[in-house]
Parts: structure tokens; sequence; C-alpha cells
């Protein structure tokens, strides 16, 4: 099956925004399981951020107390 790459396209979009959407909301964006999934998107998608990226300085100082799920042994 081919897919067409402006369906691909649509899909990476939506999700993108999705996330954008989900960092915005006040409740989503404490929700560790949500901020796990964020940060996987990042690693998987090759997203890379410096000391200079605009709020990585907030950021850093707000993930001291974000805990890291371990998918393993979850059924």
């Amino acid at each position: 099956m081919v897919i067409p790459k402006e369906l691909i396209d649509k899909i990476a979009q939506e999700e993108v925004q999705a996330i954008l959407d989900g960092l915005k909301d006040p409740e989503l964006r404490k929700n560790p399981a949500f901020l796990e999934k964020v940060r996987k998107f990042l690693q998987q998608n090759n997203f890379k951020t410096t000391p200079e990226t605009p709020g990585v300085a907030d950021i850093k100082k707000n993930t001291a107390n974000i805990p890291i799920f371990d998918s393993e042994g979850v059924n």
C-alpha cells in the first residue's frame, strides 16, 4: 500500500498541533505521562534543543521533578 506524501504530511501536522495544544492546556502540560510522550516525540524526530533555545532554561528548572516512565513490564 502506498500512502500519498500529502496524507503523511497532514498526519504529521495534526500530531504536532495536538502536542502544541496539549502544551497550552494548564492541566495536561503538568501531566508527567503527556510530557513523556512529548519527549519521545522530540527524540524520535531528532529535534534538538540547545541552552539558547527559547524556554529551555525554564524547562530545565521545571523538569527536576518529572518522573521518567519505563514501559517495560507494563501490560
